[in-house]
């Protein structure tokens, strides 16, 4: 029995909001693709994504990709403000005007979690009082380039996979509306819950 059959989880429907994300990130990639919108303008698919459901819960997130804190060099996907007067708009910030730091994956890669653990490592070097989260689109259960709490290795650094997928689609990959649907008529993805898990952590202060 895989990994994926022994998760006790609900399969994903179409009336999930982690559903919807996938859709929307599958639109989104065709989208800069087709009109060669440059990554820097806006981000990364998954991250425009998931930004865009944050800003409607309300959270004061910063709105460009590539945010650094001043005197640090490290690019970070989003940060969580602490104030809701924070200039969002922001390139730079002052380590006392951000709560988290968020990294954003469709789904992991070879070294990710060495890398991420070694950014949050020195951003926590420079203010212990900075909380850390990695936010995982999709991801097949037991991949050994899994993401998870126990590779960052630190209390503080928390993984959230949105959605467990029995497999990687092989025609058109994860940026494929057709192959999100297939897998989804198919059964081959199942509601972590991690979303719901997630939005509770932000609201931590």
């Amino acid at each position: 029995m895989s990994e994926y059959d022994k998760l006790m989880k609900p399969f994903l429907t179409e009336q999930d909001e982690e559903y919807q994300m996938l859709i929307e990130v599958a639109e989104e990639y065709l989208k800069q693709k087709k009109e060669k919108t440059p990554q820097n303008k806006s981000g990364k698919a998954t991250e425009i994504v998931i930004r865009e459901h944050l800003l409607r819960r309300g959270f004061n997130i910063t709105l460009n990709p590539n945010v650094k804190f001043l005197g640090s060099n490290i690019k970070n996907d989003l940060l969580l403000l602490k104030e809701p007067k924070t200039n969002p708009n922001q390139l730079e910030y002052s380590l006392t005007e951000v709560n988290m730091v968020i990294e954003i994956k469709n789904n992991a890669v070879a070294n990710q979690s060495r890398i991420i653990k070694e950014n949050f490592d020195e951003l926590k070097a420079l203010s212990p009082d900075l909380r850390f989260g990695v936010v995982v689109l999709s991801e097949r259960k037991g991949y050994t380039h899994e993401i998870t709490d126990t590779k960052l290795g630190d209390r503080k650094y928390r993984s959230f996979t949105l959605v467990s997928r029995r497999i990687y689609p092989e025609v058109g990959g994860l940026y494929s509306k057709k192959a999100i649907v297939d897998m989804l008529e198919k059964k081959e993805m199942k509601k972590t819950g991690e979303w719901d898990k997630f939005i509770a952590y932000l609201k931590i202060r």
